[in-house]
């Protein structure tokens, strides 16, 4: 089991609202996509379909790494190196997609959410974290 954030860090990623987050391809090339994450128990977790090349990847060869940060001054962020595992539990699933829901569309009904509800049942990943880097350029 990796480790879990806490304390200004956690609340940092819990703020912000877009990750990036890369896999690895076949033929061992790196490969990064912007995604929706939420946090859980101080884990980061992402919903994607099954059939997108990250998830393809991750069920391959499950080292990622996600980098969370700030694009404007005061740059500070986060990247999280380690181990992806994909979540069928229903309870994970289902606390996930409600803090998603909100996080984002902020009410069931948005057009966006149900487009993303017409999709059918994402594929969920946990990133167990191995090794936390961060910066923080405000001083704080």
């Amino acid at each position: 089991m990796g480790t879990k954030l806490e304390g200004k860090w956690a609340v940092y990623v819990g703020q912000e609202k877009y990750a990036c987050l890369s896999t690895v391809d076949p033929d061992g090339k790196p490969q990064t996509t912007p995604v929706f994450y939420a946090m859980l128990d101080g884990e980061v977790y992402v919903g994607t379909q099954r059939n997108r090349r990250k998830f393809r990847n991750i069920a391959r060869d499950p080292r990622v790494s996600i980098c969370i940060d700030t694009r404007e001054t005061p740059y500070k962020g986060i990247m999280i190196q380690g181990v992806a595992e994909i979540v069928e539990d229903e309870a994970v699933r289902k606390r996930f997609h409600d803090a998603l829901m909100y996080r984002y569309y902020g009410h069931p009904d948005s057009p966006s959410w149900q487009y993303l509800q017409s999709l059918g049942s994402p594929g969920l990943i946990r990133i167990d974290a191995r090794k936390i880097s961060t910066w923080d350029f405000s001083g704080d």
